[in-house]
């Protein structure tokens, strides 16, 4: 077992878990907002999607983003350049109605490009860094461990809602 291994399962393991936890919520239950300042299933779930496509096909595999590649940003009805990490209350408010099985599309495409990009990482790519970072680059690695940390935390807030809203285990 390698780098790779750890972080595919990982992945697969957050994104098999978003899909069980959004399973039969109605649109509703999507868009729910415990609190006006709190974001919403739907939004959450697009943001984890977003977050992986730039850290593994715009920060490792150097290429282009599936949200502009696949044309998603048009499909999901949102700016090219919005990535959901500093959105505002009321940005998160006004987060279109999309039906959850279009974001898990989205979600599929850059798990399919995502997976491409890590089998190509060698450990010696490892404490690489690339150019098209914001601010100090970080090493491969880390953006590898930054996923999974930032998927686990979003997947956490996806099951937590679902219980505030369905109860435990429903």
């Amino acid at each position: 077992m390698d780098h790779t291994d750890v972080a595919r399962s990982g992945l697969d393991e957050y994104l098999t878990g978003v899909k069980l936890a959004v399973d039969g919520l109605t649109p509703m239950e999507l868009y729910w907002q415990p609190t006006p300042n709190s974001s919403h299933i739907a939004w959450t779930v697009w943001h984890m999607a977003r977050a992986e496509d730039y850290w593994y096909n715009g920060y490792i595999g150097q290429g282009e983003m599936v949200w502009t590649a696949g044309d998603f940003c048009t499909k999901l009805r949102l700016p090219a350049e919005r990535g959901g990490a500093g959105d505002s209350a009321e940005t998160v408010a006004e987060f279109p109605k999309l039906d959850m099985v279009d974001i898990e599309e989205y979600f599929d495409a850059v798990r399919t490009q995502s997976l491409k990009n890590l089998a190509k990482v060698t450990s010696s790519d490892l404490s690489q860094t690339r150019d098209s970072a914001r601010g100090e680059p970080p090493t491969i690695a880390w953006v590898l461990a930054h996923v999974l940390v930032e998927e686990a935390q979003h997947f956490g807030q996806v099951a937590y809602l679902r219980g505030m809203l369905r109860g435990l285990n429903n």
